[in-house]
């Protein structure tokens, strides 16, 4: 079972827009995975991950900007992660929600 490590994003904005996904290594601008994992919520091999296969739950756009519809994905794929603990998927959930008060007049509820 590998140990998830909760990461918060580093964004520039929001948006109501939806990105092209799934994101793959190529579509970020910089080297270093460092910078990479700005971009998402979860890492199996802690931050910065050692690879981009690490990185889950992906919440910004290419330009750092949250996206609501990411957040939204973000909660439906979170059930879909069986082998993440309780504690560290129920801090998520809260991370997302917290996220979400970045969208005041949308919610999260699909």
């Amino acid at each position: 079972m590998p140990e998830y490590t909760l990461h918060v994003p580093s964004i520039r904005g929001a948006t109501k827009e939806s990105p092209d996904t799934p994101y793959s290594e190529e579509d970020f601008p910089m080297d270093d995975m460092a910078d990479i994992d700005d971009y998402f919520l979860l890492s199996t091999s802690e931050i910065p991950p050692e690879s981009f296969e690490d990185l889950h739950l992906p919440v910004a756009h290419l330009d750092q900007r949250l996206s609501l519809p990411l957040l939204q994905d973000a909660l439906d794929e979170i059930k879909t992660l069986d082998d993440l603990d309780d504690e560290t998927k129920a801090e998520t959930i809260d991370m997302i929600h917290d996220l979400g008060e970045c969208f005041p007049n949308d919610g999260l509820d699909g």
